[in-house]
């Protein structure tokens, strides 16, 4: 989370002199301090400390001479004394102030879960013996914590804090379930085994500089497909999806390495630009599109039946977010498109330059040829 900010501004007088200022949000009592720092204390070299070293944490000294003010984060926008400016970076903190917003809302959000988590804990220490509906209730608060992060309404350390106490809630299940576990495990051996030679002799082939990569490819299907019906224990199970993952991995890099040394094509710079440009452009336009799609999933959200008023609120910052994203993202995606053209333009001219220079070429060598005759005939006649 970022929750620091520092811009240049200035207090406004007869002299205009210039200012640091620095922000920073603390999303768990709601409140945003401001410091100030102006005249002879706004120098460059305090606003680099502010910048590489304040906002990673790192302790620094602020000068005695500052204004230090806090105020409650609203919806309503950052507001700054008349007598300071920022001139043009009005819009950075509008856009921080957005940021913000969703920081404190997914916070809420954080601990409203972090409570649940509790209660859940308390009851699952207090079990004398395995719960089967306790080990699918705890998976339902995790699926509930998956599609948060997915939708990126929990921030990935508020998300990791969860997962990281749901996992071990999940061990003092698992520890009761250990007893039941041991038949299994027993029965799963063999099958497991037989996999384990199947994977490092495909394994070895992939070290191998050439190979039959079909072939293999096909025994990786084979593998995979063997373990989709085979009955096996968690642990060994996620194993070997792991290295037949990284199996298909390797095998891709293979092929293609071996596809681009037999590559007979060569491009010329300028058309490399414009395919690379060219790409850009699309993935640029599929995000605008995505943020589309995402805009519109969030005013479908907001608008639907019994939503509560801090998912409002989320969704609603949320949805600001994405259109101050796609402003930004459009004038990007029209500067490239300028690009492109000017590249195509450039490439046309070169085509054009070339195509008459062989013309004239071509042109010289069928002069020579039809002049060749004649002088041979003039010759003979003398």
């Amino acid at each position: 989370m970022k929750t620091k900010l520092v811009l240049w501004g200035w207090k406004k007088s007869e002299l205009d002199e210039k200012a640091i200022f620095a922000f920073e949000l603390n999303p768990v009592v709601n409140c945003v301090n401001i410091w100030i720092f102006e005249g002879e204390e706004a120098k460059e070299e305090l606003f680099e400390q502010l910048m590489h070293q304040w906002k990673r944490a790192e302790a620094i000294a602020f000068p005695e001479n500052h204004v230090h003010m806090n105020m409650e984060l609203t919806a309503s926008p950052i507001q700054l004394p008349e007598m300071y400016s920022l001139g043009d970076k009005d819009d950075i903190l509008k856009r921080t102030h957005n940021e913000w917003l969703f920081i404190l809302l997914s916070t809420k959000l954080f601990k409203t879960y972090e409570n649940e988590l509790n209660d859940l804990q308390e009851t699952i220490e207090g079990l004398t013996k395995y719960d089967k509906n306790k080990w699918e209730e705890l998976k339902g608060f995790q699926n509930k914590i998956t599609a948060q992060t997915q939708e990126q309404n929990l921030f990935k350390e508020h998300a990791q804090i969860l997962r990281t106490r749901m996992n071990d809630i999940f061990e003092i299940l698992k520890e009761l379930r250990t007893k039941e576990n041991e038949a299994f495990e027993s029965a799963t051996q063999e099958a497991a085994q037989k996999i384990e030679e199947s994977i490092v002799e495909l394994e070895t082939a992939l070290e191998a500089e050439k190979g039959d990569w079909n072939k293999i490819f096909n025994k990786l299907k084979n593998i995979q497909n063997t373990l989709k019906t085979t009955t096996l224990t968690k642990q060994a199970r996620n194993d070997f999806w792991a290295r037949i993952d990284s199996g298909f991995k390797k095998l891709r890099e293979k092929k293609n390495n071996h596809q681009t040394e037999n590559a007979q094509a060569i491009e010329t710079r300028l058309q490399k630009r414009i395919e690379g440009l060219s790409a850009a452009i699309k993935k640029m336009d599929d995000s605008v599109k995505r943020d589309e799609k995402e805009l519109d999933f969030q005013n479908k959200k907001i608008n639907g039946p019994n939503p509560s008023q801090l998912e409002t609120q989320l969704r609603e910052v949320k949805a600001q977010m994405v259109m101050d994203r796609m402003a930004s993202k459009k004038v990007k995606l029209a500067d490239m498109n300028k690009t492109l053209q000017d590249l195509e333009s450039r490439l046309k001219r070169i085509i054009s330059k070339m195509a008459t220079a062989e013309d004239i070429k071509a042109a010289e060598a069928i002069s020579e040829e039809e002049m060749k005759p004649e002088e041979i005939d003039s010759v003979s006649e003398d």
